[in-house]
């Protein structure tokens, strides 16, 4: 497993650095690496390795994610008004209904299913919008009007939005009309009028819970000293982030890798 990991890391590294030198971006390098090692090709990985990509790739995006809220800017995003919550939500909303309506026709989908394929392929990858946006900030381009800021809270909004509906979308196809909820007065709710709450609620509570958590690892690790440098800074904070992850899957009343980038924004 340890060697494994050498593999992946060391030919990652140097094929992302031999892409960037080429003028590709570095992710695409690391993507050949990974399907030259991997169980198709070459077959060097160990199988707990593959066994445990999921878990690798939730602490990656986790990491992405916490490294984009640390990297916005509250001054730039408050000038820039609603343009980063449209951002986020009219392209990627947009974009899944199209590809929906487009399935049914070419594919013979019904509408539910054609949105699962439209939230699949309406998603952004965190791994490629986030460094773009942060190399920008580090150069100076766009800084004065906010576009980086307002481009990695539009990406992080859109993922999250998509991620709901999918994740939402696969509950209702499952219990089918069965899961409607009858709340007090005798108002019954069915799983499609569910929905849209289920995203307000997921989005509000994530941000809620991300403040909150900044907030006690601000209280603890900067005016309670409790940690003795920026490395136990470092793990504490992105221990709190991958608990909320996980208590997310757990618990799905909230979304956990928006609280993750609430957490790295809050704290900043």
């Amino acid at each position: 497993m340890l060697e494994s990991i050498l593999w992946i890391l060391l030919t990652g590294f140097f094929a992302g650095q031999i892409a960037r030198r080429l003028k590709i971006p570095a992710l695409v390098g690391m993507i050949l690496v990974g399907i030259l090692l991997g169980p198709r090709v070459a077959d060097v990985i160990s199988p707990n390795v593959l066994t445990a990509s999921d878990n690798l790739r939730k602490i990656a995006v986790m990491v992405i994610l916490m490294k984009a809220g640390l990297g916005l800017d509250r001054e730039k995003l408050s000038q820039q008004g609603t343009v980063a919550l449209r951002l986020g939500l009219l392209p990627a909303t947009c974009e899944a209904v199209v590809i929906a309506l487009t399935s049914m026709w070419i594919l013979k989908f019904d509408f539910p299913t054609g949105l699962l394929l439209g939230c699949i392929i309406g998603a952004e990858s965190p791994a490629v919008i986030v460094p773009g946006m942060l190399r920008l900030k580090s150069l100076g381009w766009g800084i004065a009007k906010g576009i980086p800021d307002a481009i990695l809270t539009g990406s992080a909004l859109s993922d999250v939005l998509l991620l709901l509906v999918f994740s939402l979308l696969l509950g209702f196809l499952a219990q089918g009309t069965s899961g409607g909820v009858t709340l007090p007065f005798g108002l019954t709710l069915s799983a499609v009028q569910l929905l849209p709450l289920q995203i307000i609620c997921q989005i509000v509570l994530g941000v809620v819970l991300g403040c909150l958590t900044a907030q006690l690892l601000v209280l603890v690790l900067a005016k309670q000293n409790w940690t003795q440098n920026s490395v136990q800074d470092t793990l504490v904070a992105a221990t709190f982030a991958l608990l909320l992850v996980v208590l997310a899957e757990k618990f799905p009343f909230f979304s956990g890798y928006l609280a993750v980038m609430a957490i790295g924004f809050f704290s900043y």
